[in-house]
């Protein structure tokens, strides 16, 4: 069971990919204890009733560490309720909690906090200070990377990854970007593309030259053995080997996850998250025992994007891996509706799955499968 928590929606930074970013100066709201008890006892209730594994609790926002005194009461709180249902959970089951941070309120104590309660930590980065600064900057418009490079060595002893995004702006040396994270010490680097509607010809040509480096890097790094993750490629030639789907591989959507805003209202999607009113594909409130939430009902058109394909795909050979045709929350934040592709995400799509499709064949030739699925 994973459940997200909004503990805020305020920011001391002002990304210029943020998907919040049009409606930043509205978002204010910060999480009640009322909602995140509530919350947590239905996470626990549901983990109970699914026999899942694990709970995974994750904090983010707006910035977490804006209110770390109420992550360590929700931490508190967590352990009390699973101790107090002892014996209930699935044998070997186990409690993980995790965060979303821009890193930039990191300190020597929080740190030790996060170390010393196993938290897993994703922390956006996007290279050096120069390629960094270019789009996570702080209100006042300056740069971020001299807030974060300090805690880069004690980051890198606990359970981390970093998340960097690919903009237009710096799409020119993106590969070299990542590459620097990997010289850092990280193990795991996710990468998303900020699909704004702007992307040019010339933005996908330079994009391809970059994507064919980090192929080459990727290609590189399993031959070698460097035990190193290289999300964007991986993920494509997994799905692409092992002919799983995105919608079962990496999406969250009716998948025993609960997405919780910080007003309460609960949706199927981080991408959806929301407390202004009327919020579109709200699946319930935490703190209402009647609403869609607590009966596993989700709005109908997110119900049937989750069980249908779309036929305007039909024939398409990647579909069932491709972001355009399995991602609700990609079409909602590129298009506006789950209901619709946007041609700037297919032309991507389509472009990734060909140059991995190559370098994947190639390492079919000299590694056996698993090696190049799990190492």
């Amino acid at each position: 069971m994973n459940v997200e928590l909004s503990i805020t929606e305020q920011c001391n930074l002002r990304c210029s990919y943020c998907y919040y970013r049009e409606t930043h100066g509205k978002r204010c709201a910060v999480m009640s204890d009322e909602v995140m008890e509530a919350t947590v006892r239905l996470a626990v209730k549901k983990t109970i009733e699914f026999q899942d594994s694990f709970l995974n609790i994750t904090f983010f926002g707006g910035e977490p560490l804006l209110r770390m005194d109420f992550i360590k009461k929700s931490v508190k709180f967590a352990k009390e309720l699973v101790k107090q249902n002892a014996g209930k959970f699935k044998k070997n089951f186990f409690l993980h909690f995790s965060i979303n941070t821009n890193g930039t309120l990191l300190t020597d104590e929080i740190i030790k906090y996060l170390k010393k309660e196993r938290f897993g930590v994703a922390i956006s980065l996007d290279g050096p200070e120069k390629k960094h600064n270019i789009a996570r900057v702080f209100a006042n418009g300056k740069g971020s990377f001299r807030a974060i490079k300090p805690f880069i060595p004690a980051l890198l002893e606990l359970d981390v990854h970093a998340v960097s995004i690919v903009t237009q702006q710096r799409v020119k040396g993106f590969a070299d970007s990542i590459k620097w994270l990997f010289k850092q010490g990280f193990k795991r680097v996710g990468i998303d593309v900020d699909f704004n509607g702007k992307w040019t010809g010339e933005d996908f040509d330079n994009l391809i030259v970059e994507y064919e480096k980090l192929a080459r890097f990727w290609y590189r790094s399993k031959k070698e053995n460097l035990g190193i993750r290289v999300g964007l490629i991986q993920d494509k030639v997994t799905m692409g080997l092992s002919e799983i789907r995105q919608k079962e591989y990496g999406c969250f959507i009716n998948n025993h996850t609960l997405v919780v805003a910080a007003n309460g209202n609960t949706f199927p999607c981080t991408r959806f998250i929301s407390s202004q009113q009327k919020a579109p594909y709200v699946t319930g409130n935490v703190l209402d025992k009647k609403s869609g939430v607590y009966k596993g009902i989700m709005p109908p058109d997110v119900s049937r994007f989750a069980k249908t394909d779309r036929k305007e795909c039909d024939g398409c050979a990647i579909r069932y891996r491709c972001i355009a045709h399995e991602c609700g929350c990609t079409s909602y934040y590129s298009t506006g509706s789950l209901d619709k592709i946007s041609p700037e995400v297919c032309t991507h799509e389509r472009i990734l799955c060909a140059i991995c499709d190559e370098y994947a064949a190639k390492l079919l030739k000299e590694l056996p499968l698993e090696n190049i699925l799990y190492s």
